[in-house]
């Protein structure tokens, strides 16, 4: 009855009232099918990798073609207005394992900023690994084909190179995951279409900007830094650096 209420799209909530039952007892139940559900997905995929993203993904991304690829549904703007994007490949290594690798990218600037993996798991902690990993989405992720997976990844990589970027050092041991990889990406990266910065906790703002208007120039690219990181920007970047592009736009309209 669960398996039903589930593949109804019923919430753990609607479940527990359903049956009858505590919705401590309902999230339980809906743990176990997602469980089995995964170990049963694990079987029928065989030896081939199987590819989620968080939604919201593609958010102020253009892509051409494969409109049967997933987007934006269902993804609460405050995750999906970054350009921030989590890209997870399991590959089937053995009975009853996964080998994980998890890729945080910034699709509008940087690049891939961080990995996790290669990393063994058993198939059941792969649901609570997905989970934790898309809380931000209130998601346990989108399944999506390898093909989006390697163009997202692969294709901010040669995007945030193109700026004078480096991917995540420990890009190089996952890069695998991804496997063979023709390009070129189908994916039109930075917010619509030109690089916007947005620091994060370990960046230096400073040295991002320079290397961008190296790049791109001075007016080639939108950025929003934190009122923190602002007072450490030259004078030519002080200003507008506490300023959304919108508010840029009033300021110059007054």
């Amino acid at each position: 009855m669960v398996r039903e209420l589930r593949a109804q799209r019923y919430t753990p909530a609607e479940i527990a009232r359903a049956l009858a039952i505590s919705k401590s007892e309902a999230a339980e139940l809906v743990r176990a099918v997602a469980v089995e559900s995964e170990t049963a997905a694990a079987g029928e995929a065989g030896d081939e990798a199987r590819c989620w993203v968080n939604p919201g993904w593609c958010h102020r991304l253009r892509v051409d073609g494969h409109d049967h690829w997933p987007g934006d549904a269902g993804a609460p703007s405050q995750a999906s207005d970054s350009g921030v994007a989590i890209v997870m490949i399991a590959t089937p290594v053995g009975h009853d394992r996964l080998e994980m690798c998890t890729f945080l990218v910034d699709t509008w600037c940087l690049g891939v900023k961080n990995v996790i993996g290669p990393k063994r798991m058993r198939t059941r902690e792969l649901s609570s690994f997905r989970r934790e990993c898309y809380a931000p989405w209130r998601s346990c992720g989108i399944a999506v084909p390898l093909e989006l997976a390697q163009d997202l990844v692969l294709g901010a990589v040669e995007f945030s190179q193109g700026l004078g970027f480096q991917p995540h050092p420990d890009f190089r041991r996952a890069r695998p995951a991804l496997g063979n990889w023709a390009g070129p990406s189908a994916i039109t990266f930075g917010m619509d279409g030109k690089p916007h910065y947005i620091n994060g906790p370990y960046d230096d703002p400073q040295s991002v900007l320079t290397m961008l208007e190296r790049a791109v120039g001075r007016e080639g690219f939108h950025y929003t830094v934190s009122l923190d990181e602002a007072d450490d920007l030259g004078d030519g970047y002080r200003y507008s650096a506490v300023l959304t592009d919108r508010d840029e736009d009033l300021s110059d309209a007054a």
